[in-house]
């Protein structure tokens, strides 16, 4: 595409374009990872299957297969924006964040966490997900504890970031729906995608998903709430090492 075309000003896909784009980001990163299974597979034979398992869901094999595949759903959608005629980081909104979004992304941050920890435990859970507990538990017994936080703090917020808050967010705000209306189709999808935990967690998820999304409007930049879902998924790491090393 010439620069020429580029330079035209961007006309977002709407609705239900951004919505088939996004399903099929997500059909594309469930194919990458089958087809990593499958390469695995091919790789160790027979066996494969029984060290898979061996090493749970948070093993080296398990983790490296969702970094590899996670670049996939972020290819599909580079396509999609280029066949618009946009460029990409103007339609995902990858900006430098001014500093008071900054701040106010993470005083946002400094009451959420512990009233979402607060919460956990007024209704008798743990303050930290099962999942997450048991993901960690897997990975430093198999020595992956690099590579799970690799898939934490490095590819799960960029994919999640750029697919929910950068590429749908700027679809669904295109259309009828509105900015209002694109933060909470884009939340509620995101939340959804989140079924390794239980409804508790989901629904958290779900606000937090909301206050992402006024910051994103709020900012006009990707890149912060990018950085605070990183910061996020950093940290529930961190305060799972410290509950399980330091406090078990």
């Amino acid at each position: 595409m010439s620069d020429a075309a580029l330079s035209r000003p961007c006309e977002p896909w709407k609705f239900w374009a951004s919505a088939a784009w996004g399903i099929a980001a997500f059909l594309a990163w469930v194919s990458a990872q089958i087809a990593l299974a499958f390469i695995i597979f091919a790789w160790y034979g027979q066996g494969a299957p029984d060290l898979v398992r061996a090493q749970g869901e948070a093993g080296p094999m398990a983790i490296v297969i969702a970094l590899v595949s996670a670049p996939a759903p972020v290819l599909l959608l580079w396509a999609a924006i280029r066949r618009a005629g946009c460029g990409f980081v103007e339609y995902m909104a990858l900006t430098r964040p001014r500093g008071l979004d900054i701040a106010i992304g993470l005083a946002c941050l400094v009451v959420l966490l512990p009233l979402g920890d607060l919460a956990s435990h007024l209704t008798g859970r743990d303050v930290v997900p099962p999942f997450v507990v048991q993901a960690y538990k897997l990975a430093r017994d198999n020595g992956a504890l690099v590579l799970l936080a690799a898939a934490f703090a490095l590819a799960a917020p960029l994919m999640e970031e750029l697919v929910f808050r950068g590429f749908l967010m700027r679809g669904f705000a295109a259309s009828r729906l509105g900015w209002p209306g694109a933060i909470v189709a884009t939340s509620l999808c995101w939340a959804a995608m989140h079924v390794q935990y239980e409804l508790f967690f989901i629904v958290q998820i779900f606000l937090l998903g909301l206050v992402f999304g006024w910051l994103r409007r709020r900012s006009g930049s990707t890149t912060l709430t990018l950085g605070l879902h990183a910061l996020i998924n950093l940290s529930a790491l961190a305060q799972t090492a410290i509950i399980i090393e330091l406090m078990s």
